[in-house]
């Protein structure tokens, strides 16, 4: 109810009990009044009419009859005269026995006293005096229709005094609280802006100095805000293009290369056609685990220095990416095929050279597709992707996609997938994330590892997300990664994450399937987050939504990772309520040196601590990284400085 109507409401009750007030007093002293000037009224009336009749010849008085005395004119005419007077009912000539011989009435009364004096009665009164040398007498009633009258209009005006009243005081009220209450009305609307992330400043002015404080509140929040979120802007500007490059090797990263082909796939001109050469070191996980980290890092960079050579000085139009660990990706015009062969041949033939192992195995694995943008992104990377796994199986270690029957890639890894999921088993690794306020991890993070059936080496998950994706199997894996989890939070006390890729929050029957799963183990949910990445709150906003609300109902927790990689994810931060966020391994790495990642988490750090979300650093390699963040009140953290991931077992 506004304001407004609830003072009106009260100034229509404070104004109808006054005047029920004023009319109960006013009734009271008519009734006084009436009483008073009856009596005397029809005492003086009384005494009148019997002189005037007594002036008649009492022998012609005495010699009429009842009713030959009614008829006559004279003493009619007499009674008729003093009921003239609107104040006196009823004039009447009795005998002694108390027989009216003659009795003259006052007309009728009208409505408005009739129904007045249904609720009020008036006294009235009644006299007599006798008739000289008569045995008669004359009685005299009086008439409260007067006093009635003059009530009635009185109550009338008093009436439409209250209501005039009312209705000033009504118009005042709603011009007053419309003039008082027009800032708050503003203000209300800049919250809302503020809420949809429009932080404009905006002058506020109040003339109400009780509402000052809030319009002064409001405008110092805007500024403050303003302030904040063209930092951030810029922050988030200058993070964009540190995001878009490799760390290791200063190179554009998968972000750009998504972002590069969603821009060639999205273009409005003609078929043109490109060409996409997908890289894979064979050897990078045998040198880092032989030679070590700093071996393995030199290498890539090594590779990288190639490949770039390699795009400016053969490839035409060429782009060059790190899109995974030891995946690379040039995307370039498309050259004719023994051109292109020539220059994969001469980057074979560096990438050998580069080789710290030397020994003759072959050092990368090449797959060529050519695209234009009629083709989805899935479609492309198929592809390619098919390519890749065709080159293995090369000599020369290269692919063109166009040689290969590309379903037979995809039978390939439907094989090996299902082969997983039949099997009914994962190894499952678990990582601590730290509290270092308690030095004891708040919860563990799972991973799931799988091995080929023909070779028993761990498929590397980089190769079996994006093929589980395309063939729309991911569902399935998870669903196998959760019931092994299940198995073993039965008989373990741990706190545990695990991992739900996008794919699986899209699908329908997995969310059900898991909501079904969580229900019959009740019991375990409080231990149990479910890690979802942020572009899940972007691409499938609604889903993502949904699922969150409904695992936090049974009692589960969720953290929210890859946090600061898309900024369109923070509005559905506020939606979901996730117990952590996990800040993307791109701000924490070397966060010790770099100042604008410092500032940047700082940022991000305000953001969830408004929303009373906790906030953890992932990847921390090494103390002074992990000093860096202890410092800007990041408590919580994760990565081979605390703990390598390791086999979870528990019997």
């Amino acid at each position: 109810m506004k304001l407004s109507t609830q003072i009106n409401l009260g100034l229509f009750f404070i104004i109808l009990f006054s005047g029920l007030g004023a009319g109960v007093i006013e009734v009271y002293q008519t009734e006084v009044q009436a009483e008073r000037s009856a009596t005397a009224l029809t005492q003086k009336s009384a005494t009148q009419l019997a002189t005037q009749l007594s002036a008649l010849l009492p022998q012609q008085f005495a010699e009429l009859s009842g009713e030959q005395l009614s008829q006559d004119q004279l003493v009619s005419s007499i009674l008729t005269t003093a009921l003239s007077n609107d104040m006196l009912a009823t004039v009447s000539i009795e005998d002694v026995n108390g027989t009216e011989l003659v009795k003259k009435e006052s007309a009728n009364e009208s409505s408005s006293n009739r129904v007045l004096s249904d609720v009020v009665k008036l006294p009235t009164a009644q006299s007599q005096a006798s008739i000289d040398s008569t045995s008669t007498v004359v009685k005299v009633t009086s008439s409260p229709r007067t006093y009635y009258h003059s009530l009635w209009q009185q109550l009338l005006k008093m009436t439409a005094l209250c209501t005039i009243i009312y209705l000033l005081s009504m118009i005042t009220v709603i011009v007053v609280a419309k003039l008082a209450t027009r800032p708050l009305s503003k203000v209300t609307k800049k919250l809302n802006e503020i809420q949809n992330n429009d932080f404009t400043p905006s002058s506020i002015n109040s003339g109400t100095s009780d509402f000052r404080y809030l319009v002064s509140a409001t405008n110092n929040l805007s500024l403050a805000l303003e302030s904040k979120f063209e930092e951030l802007t810029r922050q988030a500007e200058q993070f964009k293009t540190v995001a878009s490059k490799d760390t290791l090797t200063k190179i554009a990263n998968r972000n750009a290369f998504d972002r590069h082909m969603k821009a060639i796939i999205g273009g409005i001109s003609g078929p043109k056609e490109h060409a996409l050469t997908l890289v894979r070191l064979a050897q990078l996980t045998t040198i880092n685990h032989k030679l070590g980290m700093l071996a393995g890092d030199n290498y890539v960079c090594g590779v990288a220095d190639v490949l770039k050579k390699a795009g400016q000085d053969n490839f035409k139009g060429a782009f060059v990416f790190r899109i995974s660990g030891g995946d690379f990706a040039i995307i370039s015009e498309v050259q004719p095929k023994d051109v292109h062969e020539e220059n994969l041949a001469l980057i074979s033939k560096s990438f050998t050279t580069l080789n710290p192992l030397r020994d003759g195995n072959k050092a990368a694995w090449i797959g060529v597709a050519r695209f234009t943008n009629s083709m989805s992104m899935k479609e492309i990377m198929e592809s390619a992707d098919s390519a890749l796994m065709a080159a293995t199986k090369r000599p020369q270690g290269w692919q063109f996609a166009s040689d290969i029957a590309q379903v037979h890639s995809n039978a390939q890894w439907r094989q090996r997938l299902e082969y997983v999921v039949s099997q009914q088993y994962a190894d499952i690794l678990i990582q601590p994330v730290m509290n270092l306020e308690r030095n004891t991890p708040s919860y563990y993070e799972t991973f799931a590892r799988f091995k080929d059936k023909q070779t028993n080496d761990i498929i590397p998950m980089s190769q079996l997300i994006p093929a589980s994706e395309r063939l729309d199997l991911i569902p399935q894996v998870d669903k196998l990664v959760v019931s092994i989890v299940f198995k073993k939070l039965k008989v373990t006390s741990h706190q545990v994450a695990i991992n739900i890729s996008n794919a699986s929050i899209a699908n329908t029957e997995f969310r059900e399937w898991l909501i079904q799963q969580l229900s019959e183990h009740e019991t375990l949910c409080h231990r149990i987050i479910f890690e979802i990445q942020d572009a899940a709150l972007i691409h499938y906003n609604e889903e993502a939504i949904s699922f969150c609300k409904r695992v936090t109902q049974l009692g589960c927790r969720i953290t929210v990772e890859h946090f600061g990689d898309n900024f369109a994810s923070l509005s559905g931060l506020r939606a979901i309520q996730p117990a952590y966020v996990k800040l993307s391994g791109r701000l924490t790495e070397s966060i010790h040196t770099n100042k604008d990642n410092q500032l940047f988490v700082s940022s991000l750090l305000n953001i969830a601590r408004s929303l009373n979300i906790k906030v953890i650093a992932e990847k921390v390699e090494n103390e002074a990284e992990s000093v860096a963040l202890n410092n800007l009140d990041v408590i919580h953290q994760q990565g081979y400085y605390f703990a390598k991931p390791v086999l979870w077992t528990v019997y």
